[in-house]
């Protein structure tokens, strides 16, 4: 529940930072300056939440994606043990 609670409130940020940067040029007359500034700034905060995002979860997939892999070589090693027991096959 709490990552789905973090991941609400991120795009929650994102969602409304995002729409006062769109609506900050629409409502204001900016020089050409400031109008690529305030759109620097919607484009950077989009793609860092983004990333705030993405990052994490794609390191907690490959985390995951280890751990799972270790205890299948270790299932699997253990049943090659028990195999190589029952067949009288044993190994140092």
């Amino acid at each position: 529940m709490d990552d789905f609670i973090s991941i609400s409130l991120l795009s929650l940020a994102m969602l409304v930072g995002c729409y006062v940067a769109g609506i900050i040029p629409l409502a204001v007359n900016f020089s050409e300056e400031r109008l690529k500034l305030v759109t620097v700034l919607g484009a950077g905060l989009l793609c860092g939440t983004a990333l705030a995002v993405i990052v994490p979860e794609g390191v907690h997939a490959l985390y995951e994606d280890i751990l799972e892999g270790f205890e299948n070589n270790r299932q699997s090693e253990g049943l090659h043990a028990k195999g190589r027991r029952h067949l009288g096959i044993f190994s140092p």
